[in-house]
């Protein structure tokens, strides 16, 4: 009788049948790789500065057409941050330099001073941001009117927009610390996007929720 219900159950079954997974753990861990495949979430896309972005920077030494020289570096800072899309992507205070292309002392029959500047680039988390289009601000320019002025730039009659700062004073051309003045960036700069936290509310894997 046993050797009938035998025969009876075996026909039963298909010849072609699944394997069935006696190893619960291997089967929890073989369900947990798959639902952490489909649930990856895409890369977030790149933070994208373009060439030519303006940005303020703050020139952090005395310059001069009496007291620099030509190929002179000098420091600089970023005054204010620089967002892509609502991200930060250059934060304020990081530094970098600048150059004297060209300095000038007055000459003794009235010749003014002259004091040509460029700056170079700013680095920020180890790579150099490189920089072009120098430039004073004007005394009148509204970016200065965020409580900053340009009283470090003395005995200047002129400050003429271009690829460098070019100064030509009455006399010899001074630049003191904190001068503010313009560049922008000379190629396209990628940043990674800040991952996204979990917003408050939404729970965590233990159940507990952000604050």
């Amino acid at each position: 009788m046993l050797s009938v219900a035998l025969a009876l159950l075996a026909q039963a079954v298909p010849a072609d049948a699944p394997e069935v997974i006696a190893d619960e753990a291997l089967a929890a861990e073989a369900l947990s790789e798959a639902v952490s495949v489909e649930a990856a979430p895409e890369p977030a896309p790149a933070l994208l500065l373009p060439k030519t972005t303006p940005l303020t920077i703050v020139i952090d030494a005395e310059l001069g057409s009496k007291i620099s020289a030509a190929g002179q570096k000098f420091p600089i800072r970023l005054a204010r941050p620089v967002e892509v899309d609502g991200v930060e992507a250059l934060p304020a205070g990081i530094s970098g330099e600048g150059e004297v292309v060209h300095a000038k002392k007055a000459g003794l029959a009235g010749a003014a001073g002259e004091l040509v500047l460029a700056a170079r680039y700013l680095e920020h988390d180890g790579r150099r941001i490189e920089l072009r289009s120098f430039r004073f601000f004007d005394a009148g320019d509204e970016t200065l009117s965020k409580g900053q002025d340009n009283t470090g730039v003395s005995n200047v009659t002129t400050a003429l927009a271009g690829p460098i700062g070019f100064l030509i004073g009455g006399g010899n051309t001074n630049v003191l610390p904190g001068t503010l003045a313009s560049a922008k960036t000379r190629n396209d700069e990628t940043f990674e996007r800040p991952a996204q936290g979990i917003p408050a509310g939404q729970p965590l894997s233990n159940g507990e929720e952000m604050p």
